[in-house]
């Protein structure tokens, strides 16, 4: 038994020898598209980091090999023009990660024209031009895995959060799609879909007290982390994922219950909870 677990472990090692993949939102120090693109790396893969702080990004790439291509993934011509400019410094994409996303949270009545269109164009148009670039490098290569990080509010109620759970919610229908699609060209596209998620961002604005009040909601007792969103990503990403147009829930079973509700996560931050 122990020689067949040393064995398998051998066998996962270096997963992604030979693979190339983007990973579209890893701008931000301690993100999840930083640490999906930093577990690409781990397994072999040669990983371009994509986003529109080309700072953020060459930091991370000094630090850890990865390639920094900025793009504005709202911009269709930047889209392409990443995907072009990756197969002509490595010659192929086998993978696309886009985790993009911006949020504009508040009551629905007050939701600007503005703020939609941001979150329309970063989440649902953008995942629209990502999806079309990455189809095009993909069949090139012979094949390959899309992976679009979504958010559990796609599926389960959130309130003050309209427009980002619709967004959300269309890129998750665009993604299966693309999945039904383009299937016989050996594309595979999933959904990957964390619960609330703790990162340098988070822990500003969330006090322990707030953050508890939502990991009462999940049976394995925490929140989500970024690594567990990388572990997801490496799956979904690897030749041995025989699965498309699914969405892979990584919320800890958040999704078996709920959110807690905005009085919950008010009284928790006042103390009062």
């Amino acid at each position: 038994m122990g020689a067949f677990g040393t064995a398998s472990r051998r066998a996962l090692v270096n997963r992604l020898e030979g693979k190339v993949a983007i990973v579209m939102g890893a701008t931000r120090a301690g993100n999840m598209g930083q640490a999906i693109a930093r577990r690409f790396l781990e397994e072999g893969a040669k990983v371009v980091v994509s986003g529109r702080s080309a700072q953020g990004l060459e930091a991370f790439a000094a630090q850890t090999g990865a390639t920094a291509m900025p793009a504005d993934v709202a911009d269709r011509a930047a889209a392409f023009g990443l995907f072009d400019e990756a197969q002509r410094v490595f010659g192929q994409v086998d993978i696309a990660v886009n985790a993009a996303a911006t949020g504009q949270y508040g009551p629905f009545e007050a939701m600007t024209e503005a703020e939609i269109d941001q979150m329309l164009a970063i989440i649902f148009k953008g995942g629209i031009w990502f999806m079309q670039a990455a189809i095009g490098a993909l069949r090139v290569a012979g094949g390959g895995a899309i992976v679009n990080v979504s958010s559990a509010v796609a599926d389960i109620m959130f309130e003050n959060h309209v427009a980002y759970m619709g967004a959300k919610a269309g890129l998750n229908h665009m993604t299966r799609a693309v999945a039904n699609e383009f299937g016989k060209d050996g594309i595979r596209a999933n959904i990957l879909s964390p619960g609330l998620t703790e990162t340098p961002m988070l822990n500003g604005n969330f006090t322990p007290a707030m953050i508890a009040a939502f990991a009462r909601e999940y049976p394995l007792g925490r929140i989500t982390t970024v690594e567990d969103v990388a572990n997801a990503a490496l799956f979904m990403a690897g030749d041995e994922c025989f699965m498309t147009g699914q969405t892979f829930h990584v919320t800890g079973g958040l999704t078996l219950r709920r959110n807690p509700t905005a009085a919950e996560i008010l009284a928790a931050a006042t103390g009062q909870s």
